[in-house]
């Protein structure tokens, strides 16, 4: 019986090749789309869970009482050994300090550029699980100028010569220059997680750091034991506030001390300070939602598409059951036929699949696969989702076509009916409601990321070339480094800072004048040249630039944003000029001066976040990077003028450099992502809908050929019969249109409130959304509408 049942099944899948196809086809996009979320899901959730006691481990944070509104990912370095001596439930921690800048190289070689090289103590392999590949990890990092580095960069320094025991120099961004012994080499950490190295290096290079109270530069992490609570020690860490904060001069005052899981930091933090680009677990929402809904619409069309075909095969039915089949025969049989079209499509999603997976990896910047080893959860789980989906969604036709009373199927009085008509209305209107939120949505984030790439910043960001300068002590080089390239056709400015947007400005304590002895403010500090407001080209509201006519500027010259006199509580830009106070740390004063400027302000970190107060001041020794701008040369150009320079200048050091604009760019990268995502799962949604409803316009024209033959002998002309065709279609689009605007208008409500600066959303987006939709069904339905309205009516008439 079920041999005969799957033949029939096959011969009816065969006989309706077109409704076949665009179910299967449809199915597999949405599989498709459904399998490509689980694969991305389970790589986002899986961050950091490979360490054997995650569970244990913590991450100590805290938000400063002076800035309650900021959460800060690192901390003092005195803090960890403390906090381990003073509390039990502590049994391990780490410190990790990352330099996103270094200069590493065998002596004598080429040196290059690191970005993700940590200091770090000796416990870290006792808390985390990354492995060595060579070397003790209990001893690897206990003296002085070790360094351990991974795979990658032993081959990268030494090829393939054996490099333990061997010499590496290091030249942090911090002006120290160490050279290094290597004594071990790890494994590359793991994609998902969150800690990424090239080299380890031993904290106690670092010297004595036991008096770092105001510097919140080290991650700290902690290993609790067995039974501890997270919840119960973060209470008692308000006595370690009391305790070593509140009455100490050195350090920065008093702290909200919490403990944060390894295992949450990717999903779910965001504080200044963190190691590196966390994920967001809205996003991951978000991409869920979208697939599933295209999904959604992927079986709501197959719920449709057999449901029509109901009356096509109804005297199949009757004469079944006269015969003396049973209902519950006929829901197996048609069942069956779900399931074999749901199966075709789980093979045919796997193809998809494996074929657009190097461009969602890509799109996602993540590095998914899919293979048979190693993921039987995942594949056994999809089959039976596929299987699933083909039971829910063929459980409904499989009910109408078995529920059909042979005696009015013979009689020809059933094709009257309308049964399914209403459900079938509703899946439509709802495949079109999905489609029309997800347009507006992708318009809103394309018209926001437009924004937010042509708002004034408060400096002008085309035509600049950033280059990380060489830690040297030499200012008289780099001051004839940026004369020679000032005397090149097409360089207008050069000038030189401490930071580039996107990064970590750090944050600073500023006493004002008259203020209480403790009463100090937390703001950015900038360290520039004189060339720097000039070069980005901001405006000075009040006062004058830095000047190299003011002998006094290097030493007692600060320049302020508009913000910082907010938060300061003067009146105007005006009147801060002249305004005395001091750059300090606890226990130490390390500037005295006043305001000699006032500029508008700028925004170097992203959108969402607003505007810090920020306070530059003249400090040759901090600078790390130089900005040139450039006019009436091609990108390419300006880069090969500055590259031959700075070799004439630093021939043993490579050139690093990126334009401004991309930087700034790559700051919205999240949200470029969820553009493109929007965008494509709009169109996939879309295009699942509008095989939908061919199907059902192919079957209502065939079912109403009498009536347009009909019309046609009494006259209605063309135009009349495919306006009346078409009206049954775009009617859905309108009701869709009424319930998709108030939650679009929701959703990125919601979305747009992460913005510190946002666009209002404006009706036309969802009144454009609609009509796209409703042209892009007008002209799915009108091949067919037309088709049917030029047919010769005779031969419809002799045909019915």
């Amino acid at each position: 019986m079920n041999k005969n049942y799957f033949k029939l099944a096959l011969r009816n899948i065969g006989n309706n090749k077109l409704f076949s196809a665009i179910n299967i086809l449809g199915l597999a996009t949405g599989l498709t789309c459904c399998l490509l979320m689980i694969l991305f899901i389970m790589n986002e959730i899986r961050y950091d869970k490979f360490h054997v006691r995650s569970g244990q481990i913590f991450r100590v944070t805290s938000i400063p009482e002076d800035a309650a509104e900021k959460s800060l990912a690192v901390t003092p370095a005195p803090w960890a050994p403390l906090m381990k001596n003073d509390y039990p439930e502590i049994k391990n921690y780490v410190r990790l300090l990352k330099d996103e800048k270094c200069l590493v190289g065998q002596p004598g070689e080429q040196h290059y550029y690191e970005k993700d090289l940590l200091f770090c103590d000796n416990s870290f392999f006792d808390i985390f699980s990354f492995s060595l590949v060579q070397g003790d990890p209990k001893h690897a990092l206990e003296q002085p100028n070790s360094i351990i580095l991974t795979k990658k960069a032993a081959i990268k320094y030494f090829g393939s010569i054996d490099p333990i025991g061997k010499s590496i120099e290091v030249a942090t961004s911090f002006g120290r220059s160490f050279n290094l012994q290597v004594t071990g080499v790890a494994n590359d950490a793991p994609p998902y997680s969150h800690i990424k190295f090239n080299g380890l290096i031993s904290m106690s290079t670092m010297g004595d750091i036991s008096g770092f109270w105001s510097f919140h530069m080290f991650h700290t992490y902690v290993l609790l034991a067995n039974g501890a609570s997270a919840k119960s020690l973060e209470i008692k860490f308000k006595n370690f506030t009391e305790k070593y904060l509140s009455q100490n001069a050195n350090a920065d005052g008093k702290h909200d001390i919490s403990l944060q899981p390894l295992t949450d930091i990717h999903l779910y933090s965001k504080m200044v300070g963190e190691i590196g680009t966390n994920g967001d677990i809205i996003y991951v929402f978000i991409f869920s939602g979208v697939a599933l809904l295209v999904l959604l619409i992927a079986c709501f069309n197959f719920i449709n598409l057999s449901t029509v075909r109901s009356l096509k095969r109804a005297k199949e039915v009757g004469l079944r059951k006269v015969i003396g089949a049973g209902r519950h025969q006929l829901i197996q049989q048609f069942l069956g036929e779900s399931l074999l079209i749901a199966v075709f499509s789980m093979g045919l999603a796997f193809v998809i699949t494996i074929l657009v997976l190097p461009y969602f990896n890509q799109l996602a910047e993540r590095n998914l696969s899919i293979s048979i080893s190693g993921n039987y959860f995942l594949i056994l789980g999809f089959i039976g989702l596929a299987i699933v989906i083909g039971i829910l969604a063929g459980l409904y036709p499989a009910s109408v076509l078995s529920s059909f009373r042979p005696v009015e199927v013979l009689k020809g009085s059933f094709q009257k009916g309308v049964k399914g008509g209403s459900l079938r209305k509703a899946l439509v209107t709802f495949q079109f409601l999905i489609s029309i939120t997800l347009i507006s949505s992708t318009i809103l984030v394309y018209i926001q990321l437009q924004y937010i790439k042509n708002k004034k910043l408060g400096f002008e960001k085309d035509e600049v070339i950033v280059i990380s300068l060489p830690r040297e002590d030499n200012m008289q080089k780099l001051e004839t480094f940026k004369a020679s390239l000032l005397n090149k056709q097409g360089i207008i400015s050069v000038a030189a800072a401490s930071s580039v947007p996107g990064t970590n400005i750090p944050v600073n304590q500023i006493h004002e004048e008259g203020a209480a002895l403790n009463n100090n403010r937390s703001m950015q500090m900038l360290f520039v040249d004189h060339e720097f407001i000039k070069t980005m080209q901001m405006k000075v509201v009040a006062g004058r630039d830095f000047s190299k006519l003011f002998s006094t500027d290097e030493n007692e010259g600060f320049i302020i944003n508009q913000e910082a006199i907010k938060q300061l509580g003067w009146r105007s830009a005006e009147q801060a000029i002249g305004k005395t106070f001091q750059w300090v740390i606890p226990g130490n004063v390390l500037k005295t001066g006043k305001v000699i400027g006032v500029v508008e302000n700028f925004n170097v970190t992203p959108l969402k976040s607003p505007v810090e107060p920020l306070v530059m001041h003249i400090n040759p020794q901090r600078l790390q990077y130089l900005y040139i701008r450039f006019n009436n040369l091609t990108a390419g150009k300006a880069i090969d003028i500055v590259a031959r320079q700075y070799k004439n200048f630093y021939a043993a050091q490579p050139i690093d450099y990126n334009f401004l604009n991309d930087t700034i760019t790559a700051m919205y990268a999240s949200e470029n992502k969820l553009g493109k995502i929007f965008g494509y799962f709009s169109i996939l949604a879309i295009l699942i809908a509008c095989m939908g409803i061919l199907g059902l316009s192919i079957y209502s024209s065939q079912q109403r050929l009498k009536e347009i033959a009909i019309r046609k002998i009494l006259g209605a002309g063309m135009r009349n019969i495919v306006a009346e065709l078409s009206k049954e279609f775009l009617k859905p689009v309108f009701v869709a249109s009424v319930i998709a605007f108030p939650l679009a208008w929701w959703a990125m409500n919601t979305w747009l409130a992460n913005f510190a600066y946002r666009i209002n959303i404006n009706w036309l987006v969802f009144l454009c959304a609609s009509v796209i939709v409703m042209l892009i069904a007008s002209v799915t339905v009108s091949f067919q509408v037309i088709k049917v309205a030029i047919a010769s009516p005779v031969k419809s008439l002799r045909t019915e």
